[in-house]
């Protein structure tokens, strides 16, 4: 006869898990707040806001000016891109950033791009071209500040690191401003499926993305982020192979290619770490200069370790330093 745990003890246990999952979510929450606290600075500067860059409702940007606008350094843009998977997020999301940004004395803005909401679609290429219209009233707006933009760096978070990636190894020289490096944070690298279908992936994310390894699924997510119609045959033939890696920033890497400061957590449930490997295969292939700092403790959002944040953010300095 099986003998039946007392109904007192299965309770202990279960208030014993909720509470310890509780203290796990509020330490989780207090390391992400002493990560973004590391951006915290004090900030004099002028702040611009809502201004327009193109026609869609979400082409704003805001413009952040360092307090002395006629240094050396306020000759060079530090744009941010906004993550949230390219069905959410704002360019309010950047600010701790470009505060940082400004107050090391260099224009920074934060954009917000078309996402998929609202009524609204998007693709990762239509999102390259807000950028660079982005970046060119960025130019126009700082001149009739009386600043004349020389160059500039991409940065971004997750789909917004993606979109920097992607702007940055192609758009480096057709910019209006030319890309002289890239920051990203968790981005996405490529688009293969064969990718993302992996069991580091949290469940939730492969059963959201349909990625269950028939050709269907793989159509149907070359195509959310491609915003082409690609079908199951095409996946079958190798013909949406070429789509894919349309839209995947790492494709466009070539010898000359700006250098790349990463920062990527080995626990992130939402982007694969290969997505890390490919990126770095292709920098290592074309001999391109990067540094990738890695947070062992860290997810997707970067906010369990705190002191290499702190070390990210000495790598931005060093690279603004070294190549603007």
């Amino acid at each position: 006869m099986t003998k039946r745990i007392p109904l007192v003890i299965v309770a202990s246990v279960l208030i014993l898990l909720l509470f310890s999952s509780c203290i796990a979510i509020n330490d989780a929450k207090m390391k992400l707040a002493e990560s973004s606290a590391v951006f915290d600075v004090e900030y004099n500067g002028q702040v611009i806001r809502d201004l327009r860059y193109g026609e869609a409702p979400r082409n704003l940007y805001d413009l952040y000016l360092p307090e002395d606008t006629t240094d050396a350094k306020a000759t060079h843009l530090i744009l941010f891109i906004h993550g949230g998977s390219w069905t959410g997020g704002d360019k309010k999301d950047g600010e701790m950033y470009c505060r940082n940004y400004a107050a090391h004395g260099y224009v920074s803005a934060s954009i917000s791009y078309t996402l998929k909401a609202e009524g609204a679609d998007t693709n990762v290429m239509l999102v390259n071209d807000e950028v660079k219209a982005a970046v060119s009233a960025i130019k126009t707006r700082c001149a009739e500040e009386g600043i004349a933009l020389a160059d500039m760096a991409v940065s971004g978070f997750s789909a917004g690191a993606c979109q920097a990636m992607l702007y940055g190894f192609k758009e480096a020289t057709t910019s209006a401003l030319p890309v002289k490096f890239i920051i990203q944070m968790s981005g996405p690298t490529t688009f293969e499926p064969a990718v993302w279908r992996n069991g580091e992936i949290h469940w939730m994310m492969r059963k959201q993305t349909g990625l269950d390894g028939s050709a269907e699924g793989d159509a149907a997510w070359i195509s959310l982020f491609s915003g082409e119609t690609v079908t199951a045959e095409m996946v079958i033939s190798g013909e949406a192979e070429a789509i894919w890696r349309k839209i995947s920033p790492y494709t466009y890497i070539t010898g000359s290619s700006v250098p790349v400061l990463s920062a990527f957590g080995s626990l992130d449930g939402v982007v694969p770490p290969a997505s890390r490997l490919v990126l770095e295969k292709a920098l290592q292939e074309n001999s391109v200069t990067y540094d990738t700092v890695i947070l062992e403790h860290s997810g997707h959002s970067l906010g369990s370790d705190v002191d290499k944040v702190r070390v990210f953010l000495d790598k931005i300095y060093e690279y603004c330093s070294l190549y603007f």
